[in-house]
């Protein structure tokens, strides 16, 4: 079965927005490359060899493919995804250049070779993150979270989520309430659970996301602590929390900011990322307008990660 691959050249920081714009497009899959993919595959001692082209690739550029079946009407799809990438700016995201090129593959060709981007990733002081198809073998009192990303939502190498990877294992305490809003592959509501929380309710407000995160629960016996809901920001919650994690985009820690409050418990802790350099002064900005504590700020690549406090 031939599909078509729409290939869209990015920013890193409007990435995971232009994978978005793909799934909302009728995408069936997403692959994403950037230059930390072709380097954490070089730093394996299994891989005897890489592309070369890959370690060229710009470090400030991400290539985007969406796949598209023969069956559907890819120009309609191209339409809409060229559609909502123009909008980006109108959302405080620099989209780049986003050159466009679209070609034909064969299924076998795109369902398992973006599998080769993806390996263990240590995070933190003992936090793994590993795909299914990898073997592992956990050193010490090391966690080992296995991830099915489903062609869609990463495994935990993007710097945003490794940022509040790091924090939830500095901060989470058994028996703590967390909410993880945005979940995506739910890989942040799993570290909590591995971590000892007592409750987890991770919320996204995609379909495909929410039964891939679902599946991850299972996947790490988990699905009895973590509870996954469709839904968006806090619209389905109302449960306390000690720790809320949000991996998602400026704007919305902006919006979240303002209506989380009564949400966390009395100290409790709010960790976001998914914050571009340039958008920081603005979330900064709206948590302290809501009387947050700035706890810590922290900066991996182009990428910041921020915990704060909720102060009376």
């Amino acid at each position: 079965m031939l599909w078509k691959e729409v290939q869209i050249t990015t920013t890193l920081e409007a990435e995971e927005a232009v994978v978005n714009a793909f799934y909302e497009a009728g995408a069936d899959g997403v692959a994403i490359q950037t230059l930390q993919d072709a380097l954490l595959i070089q730093q394996d001692p299994k891989v005897n060899f890489v592309d070369e082209s890959l370690l060229e690739l710009d470090p400030n550029v991400s290539i985007v493919r969406g796949y598209f079946s023969e069956v559907e009407d890819t120009e309609e799809a191209v339409h809409k995804l060229i559609t909502s990438v123009k909008m980006l700016p109108t959302f405080g995201l620099d989209p780049g250049a986003c050159e466009m090129m679209i070609t034909e593959v064969e299924e076998e060709d795109w369902a398992n070779s973006w599998k080769k981007f993806y390996k263990p990733t240590k995070v933190g002081k003992s936090i793994v993150i590993k795909p299914t198809w990898e073997d592992y073998v956990p050193v010490g009192d090391e966690i080992v979270i296995n991830i099915d990303p489903g062609m869609a939502f990463g495994t935990g190498t993007h710097e945003t989520t490794q940022l509040c990877a790091i924090k939830l294992e500095e901060y989470i305490k058994p028996g703590d309430v967390v909410l993880d809003i945005g979940c995506g592959t739910g890989v942040l509501s799993l570290i909590a659970g591995k971590l000892k929380a007592k409750k987890v309710v991770a919320v996204d407000f995609d379909t495909l996301a929410v039964k891939i995160a679902r599946e991850n629960a299972e996947l790490n016996e988990l699905g009895g602590m973590v509870e996954i809901r469709e839904g968006n920001l806090l619209d389905v919650i109302d449960e306390k929390a000690d720790v809320i994690v949000a991996n998602i985009l400026a704007a919305a820690i902006v919006e979240l900011s303002s209506i989380i409050k009564p949400y966390l418990k009395e100290n409790g802790i709010f960790i976001s990322s998914g914050i571009i350099i340039d958008r920081l002064a603005d979330v900064l900005n709206a948590l302290e307008a809501e009387n947050f504590k700035i706890v810590f700020v922290q900066q991996m690549g182009e990428w910041v990660g921020v915990v704060a406090q909720k102060r009376d």
